[in-house]
């Protein structure tokens, strides 16, 4: 099937949306419409659709807009503590693994035991790709300053690029009684812990 529905000005969505049935002012829908987008705000009227495409009567903008603003202030909220226990998780398994084992022992599969020698490699090429990658300046300075003895960076350099999934992989392969270490001042089990960082 073709799609050929052509786009509409901001005006012409306004007054699609009010032939729909939606009340409001046309100028404050247009201004709702130029920050947020026709498509990106629908998912917000969506629950008051009618099976005909109309919008059920009493349906305003104000109240649709109100959703979008809980809904994008929910959302910074989450990420904020998303954020903050990332972070966390970061420095307490960098800082245990690097003590116990050193700055490059990452390369080595036997240092991440619950990983099979496949993932712990797919892990190791993520974080070349990263590396590669990366505009940072302390990658940039570690590669200029010390590339010519250490292709690899130190842990507490790779786990500032890699992704959230890196560092989940990278607590995975944690020895049992390292996991059991980091995990304790959470106060969880470390399936427990797995399943939340997995979870975010």
């Amino acid at each position: 099937m073709q799609y050929s529905k052509p786009p509409l000005t901001f005006p012409e969505q306004a007054d699609l949306l009010l032939s729909r049935g939606l009340t409001g002012d046309k100028d404050v829908i247009i201004s709702r419409l130029r920050a947020v987008s026709y498509y990106r705000l629908s998912g917000y009227w969506y629950p008051f659709r009618n099976p005909d495409s109309t919008i059920q009567a009493g349906t305003d903008i104000d109240k649709i807009w109100q959703r979008y603003v809980f809904d994008r202030r929910l959302r910074m909220l989450v990420m904020d503590a998303i954020e903050r226990v990332e972070v966390a998780v970061r420095t307490d398994v960098v800082y245990n693994f690097s003590h116990q084992y050193g700055s490059f022992a990452y390369q080595d599969n036997a240092n991440l035991p619950h990983l099979s020698r496949s993932q712990h490699e797919r892990f190791l090429g993520q974080i070349a790709k990263e590396t590669r990658r990366s505009k940072e300046v302390f990658v940039n300075h570690f590669k200029n300053r010390y590339g010519d003895q250490h292709p690899w960076l130190p842990l507490w350099m790779a786990t500032e690029i890699m992704t959230f999934g890196g560092l989940l992989t990278l607590f995975r392969g944690l020895d049992a009684a390292m996991k059991k270490k980091i995990t304790k001042q959470y106060g969880v089990a470390d399936t427990v812990f797995n399943s939340w960082l997995l979870a975010l």
